[in-house]
């Protein structure tokens, strides 16, 4: 027991020793530093302040008494979310694990793209299509082709008046 004693102390003592230039070499880097870090300090309070005020708006809900009534509500739901997560997670882990060992997931390879005609080629061919099919169509007289004034008035339900019947009852 007085050897542990003994070792605890010089423990401490080397320490001691260690720790004593430490700690006056960070005392003197804190003196020469403080008057950046208050001068810093004073230009970054706007900010500091603004952080501060909405930090309080943020948190306000959360110190109002009527949390206390729902308390077990949202302890309910938080835990239903966690184990939905956490079962969420175990069925996605098992269904990737499954699909890649019965390798369903493989995709197959793409197919290879089949050259398209270009716009030349596709003009050319209408052009030689044409060439070989004349338009056959009946030729349309000139007369036909007059646009016939419309005059008259469609006939229809409309343009006929309705007739009631009259009842003859009495």
């Amino acid at each position: 027991m007085a050897s542990l004693q003994q070792a605890l102390t010089v423990l401490f003592v080397v320490l001691h020793i260690i720790w004593w230039p430490i700690s006056k070499l960070l005392a003197s880097l804190v003196f020469v530093l403080s008057p950046f870090y208050r001068v810093a300090l004073f230009l970054l309070l706007p900010f500091i302040h603004a952080g501060q005020v909405v930090i309080n708006i943020l948190s306000f809900p959360f110190s109002a008494k009527w949390l206390e009534r729902i308390e077990t509500l949202y302890i309910y739901l938080g835990t239903a979310a966690l184990i939905g997560c956490i079962t969420g997670g175990i069925l996605y882990t098992i269904i990737r694990v499954l699909s890649s060992t019965l390798n369903i997931d493989a995709k197959a390879p793409p197919k290879p793209r089949q050259k398209s005609r270009t716009v030349a080629q596709y003009r050319a061919t209408k052009a030689v299509e044409k060439k070989d099919f004349p338009d056959l169509g009946p030729s349309i007289p000139p007369v036909i082709l007059k646009k016939v004034p419309e005059f008259r008035r469609r006939k229809g339900l409309l343009s006929s008046a309705v007739i009631e019947e009259e009842d003859s009852d009495l």
